[in-house]
């Protein structure tokens, strides 16, 4: 090459810089962080089964057609605490009503639906227990006599039995227990106007009078 040729061409070089060259430094790209490890928040339990909720008594009204379980009703004692009525001494649960009645009054299933249990009790003395579906039974104490058995069909006004002073009971008298599920509910609330301001009270334990 001419020796003019060459200084043209180093001097082109040195003004653009080497081609072969990268134009920019690399940059280091830094790793990404992993992220804490954080706990997962605890899962949401779900909602508690309360049958005494209100919403839930709703639910069940339009499927139920309750009646009263005599002919003639007179409430002497209500769903709710209550002095003891055979001590007189402290309070305990009233977990249904009492409704006044004579010896041989009859008592009427306050709805459809199956006998569950005919026979007797020791608190409740005669005892008639009717499941009518989606929870909810319907309990029959202090009966003189019992005119239903297990397995029997019934219908709403179905005569069960007579009113007695059976169990532990200090007057002929009949009394009525609802329970949805495990639950005992103020009666009033599915056959009645409710008198409470509270829903209901649980009942876990066995029945008492």
């Amino acid at each position: 090459m001419h020796p003019r040729a060459r200084l043209i061409v180093a001097t082109l070089l040195a003004a653009c810089g080497d081609a072969g060259a990268p134009t920019d430094a690399p940059v280091d790209v830094p790793e990404p962080t992993p992220a804490a490890d954080v706990p997962p928040a605890p899962p949401t339990p779900p909602p508690l089964d309360d049958a005494f909720r209100h919403e839930d008594l709703e639910f069940l009204r339009p499927g139920l057609n309750f009646g009263w379980p005599v002919e003639s009703v007179h409430i002497t004692s209500y769903f709710g605490w209550r002095t003891n009525p055979i001590t007189g001494v402290g309070t305990k649960l009233h977990r249904g009503l009492d409704l006044r009645g004579g010896p041989g009054d009859l008592i009427l299933s306050i709805g459809p639906g199956t006998v569950q249990f005919a026979g007797t009790d020791p608190l409740l003395g005669n005892l008639v227990i009717v499941d009518h579906g989606l929870g909810v039974t319907s309990f029959y104490g202090h009966m003189q006599d019992l005119l239903a058995y297990t397995g029997m069909p019934v219908d709403r006004g179905t005569t069960l039995g007579l009113v007695g002073n059976t169990g532990r009971s200090e007057a002929p008298h009949l009394h009525v227990t609802i329970k949805v599920g495990a639950f005992a509910i103020d009666p009033l609330w599915l056959i009645g106007a409710p008198l409470h301001p509270y829903t209901a009270l649980a009942n876990h334990i066995s029945e008492e009078d």
